[in-house]
């Protein structure tokens, strides 16, 4: 696979901070995704490989140009950061043409995308609303629909489902799949396991400011899961004859059966021992460690 991005030995500080510590990953088309704690340098990473920060050591390249110093090639970057970078005493429809015009877009191309977008993630209804009256998932919302409007050849996702429904979350990702196809660059930052197993992509795992590993989605269920403790709810209370035999098993409660895992193969023979026996099951729910001490070396 070509590398469209290269981060090579980069390092960023704020006065005594430490944001990056020598972070290196390559990415190429489709999607790559960056998994940390709070503070891991996810953010950092993300407005260095976008050009918005010089870095103080290293280098940064995306399509063998650097894009702290190219502005035709940031006009071929976007970023979607954690501060939704809209106006709030403008409508959403003025925030987005707005936008357009600084992408070089026709109002009218860009209402019909904006519109279109939208109408997908159920938000069409807010086009003439203010953009700070808005609650935090439907500025998500409007800010991804801002982002896409330049048409990015990389687009840079900083926690792009932070205040989304699990509905609202799972059409982002099939869009994100969509444009991955077309041959489109996603970095997608996030801090949830699910979702650095959703897509199936290399998954590069950063810590205080180091890339420290780059696993599959399988390797990284495998290393996390293992030893974890799982939450299996159903339909309806499972009968004691069935409960007690369930594989794995650490507890019943009625609804809730519990059990200890090695595996993410495990929690799949359970499931398929209470469904093989009649129960449905509504929900797998992880009780996990905190993610530092999940991912520790």
């Amino acid at each position: 696979m070509d590398s469209c991005i290269q981060v090579r030995s980069v390092t960023k500080k704020f006065k005594d901070t430490v944001g990056l510590d020598g972070a290196t990953l390559s990415a190429g088309k489709g999607i790559s995704i960056i998994i940390g704690p709070n503070g891991a340098g996810k953010s950092t990473l993300l407005r260095c490989i976008g050009g918005l920060y010089k870095p103080d050591s290293g280098a940064v390249r995306i399509f063998n140009r650097d894009p702290y110093y190219d502005d035709a090639l940031r006009k071929r970057v976007s970023l979607l950061s954690d501060n939704y970078a809209l106006y709030d005493m403008l409508s959403v429809r003025k925030n987005l043409l707005f936008f357009g015009r600084l992408y070089g877009n026709r109002a009218k191309d860009t209402l019909e995308a904006s519109k279109s977008m939208l109408k997908s993630l159920d938000a069409l209804q807010f086009m003439d609303k203010k953009a700070g009256e808005l609650s935090r998932g439907t500025k998500q919302k409007v800010a991804i629909c801002r982002a896409l409007l330049g048409n990015p050849d990389v687009f840079l996702l900083d926690e792009p489902t932070a205040f989304l429904d699990a509905a609202s979350a799972e059409k982002v990702h099939i869009m994100l799949e969509h444009l991955a196809a077309e041959g489109r660059s996603i970095i997608y930052a996030t801090q949830r396991l699910n979702e650095a197993a959703r897509f199936r992509s290399d998954i590069f795992i950063i810590k205080k400011g180091r890339i420290s590993r780059k696993l599959s989605h399988k390797a990284l269920y495998g290393r996390v899961l293992r030893g974890a403790t799982v939450s299996i709810k159903t339909a309806d209370a499972v009968k004691e004859s069935i409960a007690r035999n369930v594989p794995h098993l650490k507890e019943a409660r009625g609804t809730t059966i519990i059990i200890s895992i090695k595996s993410y193969r495990d929690i799949n023979e359970s499931v398929k021992y209470l469904m093989d026996r009649g129960s449905y099951v509504i929900g797998v729910d992880y009780t996990e460690q905190m993610l530092e001490e999940m991912l520790a070396d």
